[in-house]
């Protein structure tokens, strides 16, 4: 049973969980300015599959479900169904280890153990709080078809034993809309961490390397979801 703290916490952290990542992500890369250790081009390739295998997993978790629910809403809890085929079969909280992913891939260019084991700590706590609040909802909401729901699908590590095939059609368009901003992010700051390098190493900030050139890709990327998302609601007017 959730306790009133919990809940208000856990409001409080579903609301800003969108912005809770980034003022420790750039301690990180504080970190990475005042103790730089060089990255290997190797590096940066695994770090940004690792990082970009979370945008696949939210990929798949917002192509496949159902309308109003796992979305970016702030100020409170929406779920018109409950998603339990798919991804959802596997994992009750696909989006938070999506979320993680993104991020462990940019501390692990840090190369120092203690920080991500920190970072993965506050990750751990933060989330947790996010989600007890989240099944209380979905408990109060769908009641026992949540309780069997629960008891057989683990909160965050995958298990392939009870997995369901999608229910709904794969859409294409709504999950890249809802990448857009994470991939962008990603190559940002892909992309501070090697100009912090390079200005170290070379005394310039811009390197026109394959990391520059996969951040004009993903602004590119950006701005034409903002522009058909934009298109979409004049013509829907």
């Amino acid at each position: 049973m959730i306790t009133d703290r919990q809940l208000n916490q856990g409001n409080f952290l579903f609301r800003y969980r969108g912005v809770l990542p980034i003022p420790i992500i750039l301690l990180c890369i504080l970190f990475y300015y005042l103790n730089s250790n060089s990255i290997s081009n190797h590096q940066y390739i695994i770090c940004l599959t690792i990082s970009v295998s979370g945008l696949f997993i939210r990929m798949f978790t917002i192509g496949f479900a159902y309308h109003k629910t796992s979305g970016k809403n702030t100020k409170k809890q929406i779920a018109e169904k409950l998603n339990t085929s798919g991804i959802y079969s596997l994992l009750r909280n696909p989006l938070y280890l999506a979320n993680y992913l993104n991020w462990l891939g940019v501390v692990l260019l840090l190369s120092n153990k203690l920080i991500t084991l920190i970072v993965s700590s506050l990750f751990a706590m933060l989330y947790y709080k996010i989600i007890l609040v989240e099944e209380n909802f979905l408990l109060q909401k769908f009641k026992e078809e949540y309780k069997s729901y629960y008891s057989n699908t683990p909160r965050i590590i995958p298990s392939f034993k009870n997995w369901r095939k999608p229910i709904n059609k794969f859409n294409v368009k709504k999950s890249l809309i809802n990448i857009k901003n994470g991939l962008l992010g990603i190559s940002v700051l892909f992309f501070i961490i090697n100009s912090i390098e390079n200005y170290k190493v070379n005394s310039e900030i811009i390197n026109t390397n394959w990391i520059f050139y996969f951040l004009i890709f993903t602004l590119i990327f950006y701005i034409y979801m903002k522009l058909s998302i934009n298109s979409k609601i004049k013509s829907s007017n």
